[in-house]
């Protein structure tokens, strides 16, 4: 017998075998891999661009990737109603809509999601005004159990469209996704390095005042790199190609992935390399379109932990992390990011029904994380915080159900929409409830 094939994640971190590896390039394909995984008895589960660095996708039996499922579907430039493909990346879309003087009206800092992929883990961006992908969602369609597919949305299967938003493949397969975009803008970017103290003592003023406000730190310093993001009418003025290069690609990728595998090999140079990195932020200032600032390229493989709090309970937190980091026996030179959104109603949104604050830390691949990110979990708990569903944690449907509101809607509309848990997993088992086909 054939030896199954690895599948892994864009980290790496998670490796698994499945059964059957389907990559349909249609709707109709779709549905005829999902029933004949149930007429076999088997679960699905699905891949988008693998950039969740939890087991969500894993499986020992069918395995999906929507690479494929791509295509624009619909797109009005009038009322900025768009409906394409689940396959898609973020990176492609932004350049679909902005042919067509569209935009996301908010997102993240890396682009090489899958659409379904980011709406399905509550991904985000920053900005007090703006939601996360869930809820720019106004329509989606799933595929059940048997294969079939429907359209859902605030009217049409309203229960499951208000719970799909954010339902990490629990629910169904997305194979199409409408969402309500923007008109295209730009935005202009001041990048700076300032002291930690007064970007936490801001924190409040900043991102009630700033469009789109976040800041990274390295753990235990004591400055941060703020980026100050404004929508603006001016002109594009982008960074320079070569200024571009050498901050972007340069210093922030491959200089920075040199100094990591220094400090992995070397560990006694983590001082020396911190201040390396400190020292490097300097100022930057531009103006460009939306999806240019708001990505950055991320060459440098990691593994993340993230967490959503009350917005207020920032600086407190954010404290406590520094302090716990200078701590750690082996210091962490990767650093955290640290940003702001809108409430929401989205039953198992990080931002479910408060405006919130993120904390993100990060370590180099191949690091040892577990000491690190079980103390930022404990700081995190102690002030309200939820985990990112797609980023790693150690969390138990015990004790996230205490965190969502809406935890019992989710549930029940999970029951409804796959009651003999055809599309779980061991890792949903273990953040949703088990459901046993």
């Amino acid at each position: 017998m054939a030896k199954r094939p690895h599948v892994s994640n864009w980290a790496r971190n998670q490796r698994f075998r499945p059964i059957e590896i389907a990559r349909p390039s249609s709707e109709d394909e779709l549905g005829a891999t999902i029933a004949a995984a149930a007429a076999t008895n088997q679960r699905v589960r699905v891949m988008g661009a693998g950039h969740s660095f939890t087991a969500a996708a894993a499986t020992d039996d069918t395995h999906v990737t929507i690479h494929d499922l791509d295509q624009i579907h619909h797109l009005d430039s009038e009322s900025g109603s768009v409906t394409v493909g689940a396959g898609i990346t973020i990176r492609a879309l932004n350049r679909v809509l902005d042919s067509h003087g569209l935009a996301l009206a908010n997102m993240g800092d890396i682009d090489k999601q899958s659409l379904a992929g980011a709406i399905s883990t509550s991904t985000h961006g920053t900005g007090l005004a703006f939601t996360g992908f869930g809820g720019q969602v106004t329509g989606l369609r799933l595929v059940d159990p048997l294969g079939e597919s429907r359209d859902i949305d605030a009217h049409n299967h309203s229960e499951i469209f208000a719970n799909a938003r954010v339902s990490l493949g629990a629910l169904g397969v997305i194979s199409r996704v409408t969402l309500q975009t923007v008109p295209s803008f730009r935005l202009h970017a001041i990048e700076q390095s300032e002291p930690l103290e007064d970007v936490l003592t801001s924190w409040q003023e900043r991102v009630d005042t700033v469009d789109h406000f976040e800041f990274f730190m390295l753990p235990g310093s004591q400055n941060a790199m703020t980026k100050t993001n404004h929508r603006t009418d001016e002109p594009r003025a982008p960074l320079s190609r070569v200024g571009y290069v050498r901050d972007k690609i340069l210093l922030e990728n491959i200089g920075f992935d040199v100094l990591c595998r220094l400090v992995r090999r070397w560990p006694g140079l983590v001082s020396k390399v911190s201040k390396v990195i400190d020292a490097s932020g300097g100022h930057r200032e531009y103006t460009d379109r939306s999806f240019d600032v708001f990505t950055t390229p991320r060459m440098v493989k990691f593994y993340e932990t993230e967490w959503s709090l009350p917005l207020d309970a920032i600086p407190d937190a954010v404290r406590e992390v520094n302090a716990m980091a200078r701590s750690l026996a082996a210091p962490i030179i990767f650093p955290i990011e640290v940003r702001a959104t809108a409430g929401d109603d989205v039953p198992l949104s990080t931002a479910h029904g408060r405006e919130s604050g993120y904390i993100a830390a990060h370590v180099y691949q191949g690091t040892s994380h577990d000491e690190y990110f079980a103390n930022i979990a404990s700081i995190a708990r102690a002030h309200g915080g939820r985990p990112h569903w797609g980023k790693l944690h150690n969390e138990t449907a015990e004790s996230l159900a205490a965190l969502y509101p809406d935890w019992h809607r989710f549930q029940a509309a999970r029951s409804v929409a796959d009651p003999e848990g055809r599309f779980s997993n061991a890792y949903l088992d273990r953040v949703l409830g088990s459901l046993s086909l």
